[in-house]
C-alpha cells in the first residue's frame, strides 16, 4: 500500500512539473534586432541598456514572447545593408517599402498619419500639403536610406526638380528647416515632437496633418535568418498586442495628444 502511495504522488509531482514546465515555455532563440539610433526611436541608456519608442516596443514583444531580442543601433543606411545582406533578423521600425520587401517580410504594427511640417517663414494656412508640394520655391528635406513618409511620386518629382536635401540624421532635417535650407518635410508625429520640442522650435514650424495618406510602421523580418514558423509566431504575438493596446499605450508617451486621432490599429 506504502509502494503505491508512492507512485501515485510520484506521478502527481511529475504531472505538476510538466505543466510548470508548459506554462513557462522557454525560448532558447535569440534574435538581432537592428534599430535606428537615433532619437526619439532609441537613446543609449547604461542602467537600462536604452530608452525610446523602439526600445519600449521591442521589450513589450521580447517579454510576451519570452525569447532574448538584442538590439544593434545603427544609422538608416547601415540598417538597410545589414538587413539586406541578412547579417541581422529584425528591423525595427519602419516602414512598407518596395526595397526592404526584398530580403524581408513586413508585419504592421499600426498605421499612423504623416504630416507636413512647414517653416513659419513661409507658412500659409489657406495652403494645402499639394500647393507646397507643386511650389518651386519650396524646398523639401528628406531622410537618407528609405522613402518613409513621402509617396514615391512625390519623391520623384522633387528630386528632379532638385527640391530635395537629405541627411541620414533626422535631426539635421529639422536643423535645415531651422536654418532655412529647407523650407518643409514630412515627418511622424513622434519625430515631429521629439525634435520640435527638444530644439525649441513651437513658434518657427506649422504643421498640417494627412489623415488621407497614412503610413504603415512595423517591422521587417529576414525571409533567410527567421523561419516561416518563427515568422507566424512574430506575428500573433503582434496582433494580440495589439489588441489589448499595448502598443498604444506606449505611443501616447512620445506624441502630441491631439495626434492620437490620427492612428489607426493601435
Amino acid at each position: 500500500m506504502l509502494i503505491v502511495k508512492h507512485l501515485i504522488l510520484t506521478a502527481f509531482c511529475v504531472t505538476l512539473c510538466q505543466l510548470a514546465q508548459a506554462e513557462t515555455k522557454i525560448c532558447e532563440r535569440r534574435y538581432k534586432v537592428t534599430v535606428n539610433n537615433q532619437a526619439p526611436s532609441f537613446v543609449p541608456d547604461v542602467q537600462k541598456g536604452g530608452k525610446g519608442l523602439s526600445f519600449d516596443l521591442i521589450k513589450v514583444i521580447e517579454a510576451r514572447m519570452g525569447c532574448t531580442m538584442t538590439l544593434n543601433p545603427v544609422e538608416l543606411p547601415r540598417a538597410f545593408e545589414d538587413f539586406k545582406s541578412s547579417r541581422t533578423d529584425i528591423f525595427a521600425f519602419g516602414t512598407s517599402d518596395e526595397e526592404w520587401s526584398k530580403p524581408g517580410r513586413f508585419i504592421p504594427l499600426y498605421k499612423a498619419a504623416r504630416l507636413l511640417v512647414v517653416s513659419n517663414s513661409v507658412y500659409d494656412p489657406k495652403k494645402s500639403i499639394q500647393d507646397y508640394l507643386k511650389d518651386p520655391r519650396i524646398k523639401f528635406a528628406d531622410q537618407t536610406g528609405g522613402r518613409f513618409f513621402y509617396l514615391p511620386a512625390e519623391s520623384e518629382s522633387l528630386e528632379k526638380q532638385r527640391r530635395v536635401i537629405r541627411s541620414p540624421r533626422p535631426e539635421h532635417l529639422y536643423d535645415f528647416l531651422k536654418d532655412g535650407r529647407a523650407q518643409a518635410m514630412f515627418s511622424s508625429a513622434v519625430f515631429n515632437k521629439y525634435f520640435v520640442d527638444s530644439k525649441d522650435m513651437h513658434n518657427k514650424v506649422s504643421f498640417i496633418r494627412d489623415p488621407k495618406n497614412k503610413i504603415e510602421i512595423g517591422i521587417y523580418v529576414s525571409k533567410r535568418r527567421v523561419t516561416p514558423t518563427e515568422f507566424q509566431e512574430l506575428r500573433k504575438i503582434i496582433k494580440d498586442l495589439q489588441i489589448e493596446g499595448a502598443f498604444r499605450d506606449i505611443v501616447s508617451r512620445y506624441v502630441y495628444p491631439e495626434d492620437l486621432t490620427y492612428y489607426e490599429d493601435l
